[in-house]
């Protein structure tokens, strides 16, 4: 099974922003345990909150607000670490708040790393979501954008069980809280300027990845797929049905 790394087309120096819904965290790390095995040196943050990373997720974790201390402690960690997760403050025992969003280009340019990723957005474990006004906070240097939703909301009523803030959703798609969100619905959704677009740099390359992905949902995931790609915006679009496993969509 290719790794996610291989699939996707990175420039020299990658800033990926991850957005939306279904796996964002576990995608992150999963991608950036993928580009250490080959050797990169990989940040990865958020301009949002995370949890604590787990001990498998990363090599150390630095906490820091100011720009100038985050290099000085990256500096000494790329001596024995390949993986490095920053935030800029504890907000309590289980959550991390994150850096600025234009902290994380700062880190690319000055610390050493060959990759910055970015958890860019927030979804509260749903599997689909429309953003608020405030967001997705996305660096505006990013040139590599994942869009992410699980394939579990395909044919579900619209509701907060299966969407992150479910009003906008309706508002964004033209359908109402209960209506079923349709392949045609998501692709909607997920390319327009309001959704799944909202505040990616034009040039920015996006990706959709479908998470969750069943071969009970092969129909459904086929008919998003192919109203997809008349999106100029979205590259290719790539399926999981577990993490760290992924195959393009034909």
């Amino acid at each position: 099974m290719p790794l996610l790394c291989d699939l996707i087309d990175l420039p020299t120096h990658p800033l990926i922003s991850i957005v939306g819904a279904g796996g964002k965290t576990t995608t992150m790390y999963t991608l950036a345990s993928e580009l250490a095995q080959h050797g990169k040196r990989v940040i990865t943050t958020t301009t949002t909150q995370i949890f604590y990373p787990e001990t498998d997720e990363t090599d150390t974790l630095i906490v820091a607000s100011e720009t100038d201390a985050l290099l000085k402690t990256i500096d000494e960690a790329w001596q024995q670490y390949h993986r490095v997760t920053v935030a800029g403050t504890v907000l309590r025992t289980e959550k991390l708040a994150g850096l600025q969003p234009e902290q994380p280009y700062e880190l690319l340019v000055k610390s050493g790393a060959d990759v910055v990723i970015v958890e860019a957005d927030g979804a509260r474990h749903l599997m689909i979501k429309a953003p608020a006004e405030h967001e997705p906070e996305i660096p505006m240097q990013t040139n590599v954008a994942l869009l992410l939703m699980s394939a579990e909301a395909i044919n579900q009523p619209l509701c907060d069980r299966i969407a992150h803030r479910p009003e906008q959703v309706a508002t964004v798609t033209g359908i109402n809280v209960g209506d079923v969100l349709s392949p045609a619905v998501i692709a909607k959704l997920m390319t327009k300027e309001q959704g799944g677009m909202k505040n990616i740099p034009g040039t920015a390359v996006v990706y959709l990845l479908i998470t969750h992905a069943s071969m009970t949902q092969k129909d459904a995931i086929c008919e998003l797929v192919s109203l997809i790609r008349c999106s100029s915006r979205i590259v290719d679009v790539l399926s999981s049905d577990r993490p760290g496993e992924w195959f393009a969509n034909a």
